[in-house]
């Protein structure tokens, strides 16, 4: 998973990992539409790659959710900016999984 993540990112981008299957990735100066784009080419080369686990155990399918937050939409905080993205998670996990979400502010 994460030779996948690395893969998939540019020079000047952190990966860090969030949690026990969560990770989080800043994308400086991408624009967010570039990291909707960024995060839909990591969740589609997750998917297609993801066809052996760990001690060569065959794994059917695995999926990834992802949520996109961006300062234009008025973080002033990096913990908000993460709060955002998160809530942006929760909503691909709850509309069936194995997609991106971009965090909206309400009333959007």
């Amino acid at each position: 998973m994460a030779r996948t993540l690395a893969r998939n990112t540019r020079t000047g981008d952190v990966l860090c990992r969030y949690g026990g299957e969560e990770f989080c990735l800043l994308l400086p100066d991408a624009s967010t539409e570039q990291a909707r784009a960024i995060a839909e080419r990591i969740r589609v080369s997750i998917e297609s790659s993801a066809v052996e686990g760990g001690r060569s155990t065959r794994v059917e399918r695995i999926t990834s959710s992802f949520g996109v937050a961006s300062v234009d939409y008025g973080a002033s905080r990096l913990e908000e900016l993460i709060d955002q993205a998160d809530n942006a998670l929760y909503k691909s996990k709850e509309s069936g999984r194995n997609r991106v979400t971009v965090w909206e502010p309400p009333g959007d």
